[in-house]
């Protein structure tokens, strides 16, 4: 359905905007309709507003119904043309003579409505006059009635903008308790990097070393959480990042997978496990001679993401026999996240690392 310059579904979300349908009685509403009957010496009034299969009186003076189907509506034949739409005696008009609301109760006679019409050009409803004698209004009266629903417009607009304001500081108020606990878990973590690195160094100049690659490859992870303001992650970004500043040639890192966001406490534990993956590669794996290779893909099978590091080419892997900061890292950094699995494998060939959880646990939290 369309009218003159807009389309249904564009109006039905204009009025879907304002988010007042089904909603209580307000006396800002309530007075308008009253004063337009006084104004215009009619027993009944009404602020219908039109949606897709019914008009619903957000006011209603002299008439106790609260909707009525829209097939049989007066007000959906208004919003179709500009300006106040009029029937002086609706027995004598064809397109509502048989009208159930003509033929039986409230045996309407005289309708005139005038648009409800948005900043934006849609027509959500009407300000109407009804009677159940024929009629007609007067200039003045007309004008009177074009100047109240215009107002009528007014109280919808305002009502919208306290509702978004409301929304805004709820909002607010969400997002600073989000981003204090985001601080706090980035402090936790900042911490255990550091007191962990300096514990299983072999010297000073190597713990400080250690903290200042971890702290780092932490730095450019949060580079791309500014970016969506802490929002969310592109899992190749977070990718891209923990590989790109290792010195290694790009061919010998064969990465791909489907566009996937993460929340950003779960991307930042991936870009923590694939730096430690990527800096245990160059040293000792598949990344430490000329020949071997990383592949590093993941996969979306029916809304369950699987991560996969293996390393090709290196040479022969055995397994650590204690665990450093880095392997415990790898194993668990993902554990208090999330209900997924992070297990890695020193199989003889190249380590493999891999990753499993459901994408409604990795998903960004929407404030």
């Amino acid at each position: 359905m369309t009218g003159p310059g807009w389309a249904e579904t564009d109006r039905l979300a204009a009025l879907d905007s304002y988010q007042i349908l089904d909603t209580v009685a307000e006396a800002d509403f309530d007075d308008l309709a009253k004063l337009a009957a006084q104004i215009c010496g009619m027993p009944m009034a009404l602020i219908s507003l039109i949606d897709a299969r019914r008009q619903w009186f957000k006011a209603a003076i002299g008439l106790d119904a609260a909707e009525t189907p829209r097939e049989i509506a007066f007000c959906a034949h208004a919003i179709q043309q500009p300006g106040l739409f009029t029937v002086e005696d609706a027995t004598r008009d064809p397109r509502f003579a048989e009208n159930p609301l003509v033929t039986g109760d409230p045996n309407l006679r005289f309708y005139t409505g005038a648009p409800l019409v948005s900043p934006e050009g849609f027509p959500l409803g009407a300000l109407c006059v009804l009677d159940t004698k024929p009629g007609q209004l007067t200039d003045e009266q007309r004008y009177a009635l074009a100047i109240l629903a215009r107002q009528v417009v007014v109280q919808l607009e305002l009502r919208r903008t306290l509702i978004e304001q409301r929304r805004a500081i709820q909002l607010r108020t969400l997002l600073v308790q989000e981003l204090q606990h985001r601080a706090k878990n980035t402090l936790v973590t900042v911490q255990a990097v550091v007191d962990q690195s300096l514990r299983n160094a072999p010297s000073l100049d190597a713990g400080r070393a250690a903290v200042t690659d971890r702290l780092m490859a932490m730095g450019r992870a949060h580079d791309i959480f500014t970016a969506t303001n802490w929002r969310a992650a592109a899992l190749a970004d977070v990718v891209g990042a923990a590989i790109s500043n290792s010195g290694v040639e790009a061919g010998r890192y064969r990465v791909g997978g489907p566009d996937v966001e993460l929340n950003t406490r779960v991307a930042l534990g991936i870009a923590l496990i694939l730096h430690e993956l990527n800096t245990n590669a160059i040293k000792f794996g598949a990344l430490s001679g000329s020949d071997g290779h990383v592949d590093l893909r993941w996969t979306n099978d029916d809304g369950r993401l699987a991560i996969e590091w293996r390393e090709v080419g290196g040479p022969v892997v055995t397994a650590p026999t204690r665990k450093g900061f880095g392997s415990r890292l790898i194993s668990s950094a993902l554990s208090g996240e999330i209900k997924g699995e992070s297990r890695i494998d020193y199989q003889e060939q190249g380590v493999v690392w891999a990753f499993k959880a459901t994408l409604e646990e990795l998903a960004p939290i929407e404030l």
